[in-house]
């Protein structure tokens, strides 16, 4: 525990400066706990409701428009539903691929000389599919086990997504960001409880992952980011877990080439805890659901952020 409080730290404090910031376009990041299954083969579908209507300054709220910029962010409405598939053929292996399906509202006022013109885009598509692997250590008698993990994100999604006056939304906000991007991780997982009763057992999972993003849309490259988790679920029944996630995203500020996006504007750290509650419908398959509380958020110029997150999903196992 020692190592996990202080991995958690370093990182908070540490991060260069140009890291602490938010960003326009979320995803919950969350431990994905269906890629800890052992069965050979499972489907996922999960969707995510981020509202970010909140214009903050730093680690306060502001009101929008108090930085004067060319445009100003008013809300962006972030609902995605994700498949995600997971295949094992041995037990220290596994390959997973996720596909998302965005659906997104956004509005910010454009500053025109001698009037404000408001701008409202309302738009879904297809966005970028992820592939990775992971490869995982130790188990059994041990009672814990390690992980390494790879995978890339291709530019699949829609990345031209015009409002009835042809204008389109920042590429950031776009389903697809039209980039190649690179992803590795590492992680832990203990066993906690008696060997004696399985089913009672609790386990503690610490992941880190980052991300380094390719030069998409308009040349605009979205920035680098690490993400650490510390999750564990706790068994009241058979047939029912309280979840308890604690998640760290440290974004950093992004290269908005020639699109007029301010770049003052753009990267993000966020911690959140993540409560939430886990259904068992079959022997199989089950039922979760989690609520993302932002406990730290603090931002590069003026932002959006969202006052809190849903994520639910259903799983199924074969």
């Amino acid at each position: 525990m020692r190592f996990v409080i202080t991995l958690f730290a370093f990182v908070a404090l540490f991060a260069p400066a140009s890291l602490w910031a938010s960003c326009g376009s979320e995803s919950c990041p969350l431990d994905h706990m269906g890629r800890w299954s052992e069965d050979p083969f499972s489907f996922e579908v999960t969707y995510q409701y981020i509202d970010q209507d909140q214009p903050k300054i730093g680690t306060e709220d502001a009101e929008v428009g108090e930085i004067q910029r060319d445009h100003d962010e008013v809300r962006t409405l972030n609902r995605m539903t994700t498949a995600r598939v997971v295949y094992r053929p041995a037990m220290a292996w596994s390959f997973s691929a996720s596909l998302p399906w965005v659906d997104r509202y956004h509005e910010h006022i454009h500053h025109e000389v001698g009037e404000d013109l408001v701008e409202r885009f309302n738009y879904s598509g297809i966005g970028d599919l992820e592939v990775a692997t992971l490869r995982s250590f130790g188990g059994g008698e041990s009672r814990r086990r390690g992980f390494v993990s790879a995978g890339v994100k291709m530019p699949t999604g829609d990345t031209s997504v015009p409002n009835e006056d042809g204008d389109q939304p920042e590429p950031a906000a776009r389903p697809g960001s039209g980039s190649w991007d690179v992803l590795a991780g590492m992680g832990m997982e203990w066993q906690l409880g008696s060997a004696t009763e399985k089913e009672r057992m609790v386990p503690l999972r610490l992941s880190v992952t980052g991300r380094y993003n390719g030069s998409g849309t308009e040349d605009y490259r979205i920035g680098p980011e690490v993400q650490a988790h510390l999750g564990t679920e706790y068994p009241l029944m058979r047939s029912l877990s309280l979840l308890a996630q604690a998640n760290l995203r440290i974004r950093g500020q992004d290269d908005v080439a020639s699109s007029g996006v301010n770049e003052a504007d753009t990267g993000g750290t966020m911690v959140f805890l993540s409560p939430g509650v886990r259904a068992a419908v079959s022997h199989a398959g089950s039922v979760y659901a989690l609520v993302q509380i932002p406990v730290y958020q603090r931002v590069n110029g003026i932002q959006i952020v969202s006052d809190g997150n849903l994520y639910v999903g259903v799983s199924r196992a074969f």
